[in-house]
């Protein structure tokens, strides 16, 4: 059978056109299912600097994440005077505050001394009663972005947990700092000085046992090999401390 070229061409119109609506189809299934994941890795990250799951218990995943966000933390947004936000502080304009205005507004202040409009807590609260503060952290290391969650008991004294992601360095080195091992060394460790005000915890090059013997409770090990890393980790948690530091000066009456 012989097909004229108009019948050609009208069936190549209708197999792309069908199989350009199924791509679409996939792509925005996949799209949605993509946000849902983003969202739920950001929720455990800051669950896990916040102490959740507990040490021992088995790991939260898919819509546990869901439920332990809603059961224990209530996420705040607060003024560079750590006064309680509103939606004058929105940056994308959605009339809403969210995590996306956190980045825009950090972004904002990228490479200047300036604090950024809008910043964010999350709080870990249990029967009514608040049990640790998670900041967030944002800096840069070797190859690319750090980022971060820095937790502290509830007058904002001593550090309860940390996080770290660093995608972008190197296996073995700079990506160390995602290890537990780096992790837990800021456990316990202090952000006040010996008059109450908020100071930053240092990552030295080398062990701190030796380089701060008498002040380790502001110091942790840097990474072996991996020293740029280990100042983007101290700049980033200097400059978290010193942004959120009206806020912390009122959780502890200061």
């Amino acid at each position: 059978m012989k097909f004229s070229n108009g019948y050609i061409f009208g069936f190549s119109a209708v197999v792309c056109i069908v199989a350009s609506l199924a791509v679409s189809s996939v792509s925005i299934s996949l799209r949605e299912r993509q946000e849902v994941n983003r969202q739920r890795d950001l929720r455990k990250n800051i669950l896990s600097s916040l102490g959740l799951p507990a040490e021992g218990d088995p790991p939260i995943e898919g819509d546990s994440i869901d439920a332990a966000w809603e059961e224990y933390v209530d996420q705040r947004f607060i003024t560079p005077s750590g006064a309680a936000a509103d939606v004058a502080q929105d940056q994308d304009g959605n009339g809403l505050l969210d995590v996306d205005d956190l980045k825009l507004a950090v972004r904002s202040v990228k490479n200047t001394e300036d604090t950024p409009p809008v910043l964010g807590v999350f709080l870990r609260v249990e029967d009514g009663t608040t049990r640790s503060v998670a900041i967030p952290l944002d800096g840069n290391g070797l190859w690319g972005p750090l980022t971060g969650y820095l937790a502290l008991d509830p007058r904002a004294k001593e550090i309860t947990g940390a996080t770290f992601f660093a995608p972008k360095e190197t296996p073995g080195l700079g990506a160390e700092i995602m290890e537990p091992k780096f992790k837990g060394q800021w456990v316990g460790k202090s952000v006040t000085d010996g008059s109450g005000n908020t100071t930053a915890v240092r990552v030295v090059k080398g062990a701190a046992t030796n380089l701060c013997p008498d002040d380790l409770e502001h110091c942790v090990d840097g990474i072996s090999g991996a020293t740029i890393t280990s100042r983007g980790v101290d700049a980033m948690v200097a400059e978290a401390l010193q942004w959120y530091d009206p806020y912390l000066s009122g959780l502890r009456g200061g």
